[in-house]
């Protein structure tokens, strides 16, 4: 690690400006780079060895997280890793948090997350004995990463993301998956009809959870936890051409005094039945 023992205070900075910048889209995808904030969130993504670029410390809180970030200092995944101090004002422009613990690292995109274009079914994506979920247009951060969190803990290795859902790097994306960022392979792809074509083609399920004339209860299906289900938009649910690419439609039995679940909890629901069998 290269520690720069300055304390930056201006706001106008160029690291400061730089990082910040790293709240949108655009310019995550320009420089390829993201930031998660958090002391548990750090820790776990050092621990990891993720491709850390900065580590930002607010130097008013720089005394008990200095010593824990210097146990890496030797790690040679981390040598060309700048450490950097930042007064609080400084820190709290890059921030995203309401109550800001002191740390950030901005971390190069993650080579286990991809997109894909094109769909070869000879060398198709998707390992045979590898369990997944599909998203369709899910646009909410929160949804999207409690979903990610749900997948790791039933065992779900693979997400797979039409390309209009919200970024995977969204801040808070990140803060709601915690830890189980580090831990899941996602792809995004361009045509989900063309992917789910050839997960069936590989012998694949694929499910649209939808309740829609035909749909069957998920108590009366008999499903794999190689099977698939695909997961839709929160208000508008799954387009028609994606749920006909389906083997079926399958619903969650619920009580009459509720009209639907959350995204995020119907996919944990049906991540956790599917894997108990």
């Amino acid at each position: 690690m290269k520690f720069n023992g300055e304390v930056i205070t201006s706001r106008n900075n160029p690291l400061v400006k730089w990082a910040s910048s790293l709240a949108e889209k655009k310019y995550r995808d320009a420089e390829q780079s993201f930031i998660i904030e958090g002391e548990k969130l750090a820790f776990e993504a050092l621990a990891a060895g993720l491709p850390v670029t900065h580590i930002i410390v607010d130097s008013e809180k720089s005394d008990r997280l200095m010593d824990r970030i210097k146990c890496f200092a030797d790690n040679k995944k981390f040598a060309n890793t700048i450490v950097v101090q930042l007064s609080e004002s400084a820190f709290s422009k890059i921030s995203c948090e309401k109550s800001p613990q002191g740390v950030i690292l901005i971390i190069k995109y993650l080579d286990f997350f991809s997109k894909l274009d094109i769909i070869y079914k000879e060398e198709f994506f998707l390992k045979p004995d590898e369990r997944a979920i599909i998203l369709s247009s899910i646009r909410d951060p929160g949804n999207l990463g409690s979903v990610i969190r749900s997948a790791v803990a039933f065992g779900t290795e693979h997400i797979i993301l039409s390309e209009d859902c919200v970024d995977l790097y969204n801040s808070k994306t990140v803060r709601a998956a915690m830890g189980s960022f580090f831990k899941i392979k996602a792809t995004v792809v361009s045509d989900l009809v063309a992917t789910i074509s050839a997960l069936r083609e590989h012998g694949r399920s694929v499910y649209a959870a939808e309740l829609r004339p035909g749909a069957v209860s998920l108590s009366n299906i008999d499903t794999s936890p190689y099977d698939i289900v695909v997961i839709g938009n929160e208000g508008h649910g799954i387009p028609e051409d994606v749920s006909a690419a389906c083997s079926a439609s399958v619903y969650i039995p619920i009580s009459e005094n509720t009209e639907s679940l959350n995204a995020s909890v119907a996919a944990g629901v049906l991540m956790w039945e599917f894997s108990k069998k």
